[in-house]
């Protein structure tokens, strides 16, 4: 009987919760944060690189000193967000994006948890953002490796479009990107030996907030 009874209690205490956050989310101005969130962006990326690959002057390896110091690490990207707002000022959900890498050149496939927090309940607010995950190779270019992207934004609305404006921080290690050799050191040569790479970058965003 007092199972009965509790089980009773729980499902009205359950139905009230959620006519009553039907009822919060129907008397909300429909411009507010509210239930799921889809958000397109895209990304523009100014990198810097960062490795342990082997940069003499002159070299048998593949890449020299001349070489990577005249790339310019640009990145373009398109990323494709989808959540829920739990509250008006938290948000979570899941991302997939797709990025391009401009010297050197790569392509990679980034998967991601997307965490938001604004900072006020209105229309138009900042924003601060975390997305975490792993980048995957796309077309067997490198190795799968962490992927981060922090940074802060502003949400606003021209007319009835809501578009999300942002600067962030991105950070991508890559452990297997190049192999070199070390044959010219002796007495200890290393034939094939990998080295990593980091693509920290400056990014800047622009979104579409489609619902």
């Amino acid at each position: 009987m007092k199972i009965k009874l509790i089980l009773f209690l729980v499902s009205i205490a359950a139905i009230s919760t959620l006519q009553a956050q039907s009822q919060f989310n129907q008397d909300r101005d429909p411009k507010k944060n509210s239930d799921l969130y889809f958000i397109p962006e895209i990304n523009f990326g100014y990198g810097f690189l960062a490795t342990n690959y082997p940069l003499p002057p002159f070299s048998y390896n593949k890449i020299t000193k001349a070489i990577y110091d005249g790339y310019t690490p640009m990145s373009y990207t398109l990323s494709l967000s989808a959540g829920y707002h739990f509250t008006p000022q938290y948000a979570a959900g899941v991302g997939i994006a797709y990025e391009r890498y401009m010297q050197p050149n790569a392509n990679s496939l980034p998967l991601y948890i997307d965490l938001r927090g604004y900072l006020k309940d209105a229309k138009n607010t900042p924003f601060a953002f975390a997305k975490l995950g792993e980048s995957f190779s796309w077309w067997k270019t490198f190795e799968p490796g962490d992927w981060v992207n922090l940074g802060v934004g502003y949400k606003f609305f021209v007319g009835k479009t809501c578009l999300t404006a942002s600067i962030g921080y991105e950070l991508k290690h890559i452990a297997h990107w190049e192999t070199y050799s070390t044959n010219d050191q002796i007495p200890n040569p290393t034939p094939n030996r990998w080295a990593g790479l980091n693509r920290n970058a400056i990014i800047l965003n622009i979104g579409m907030v489609v619902f």
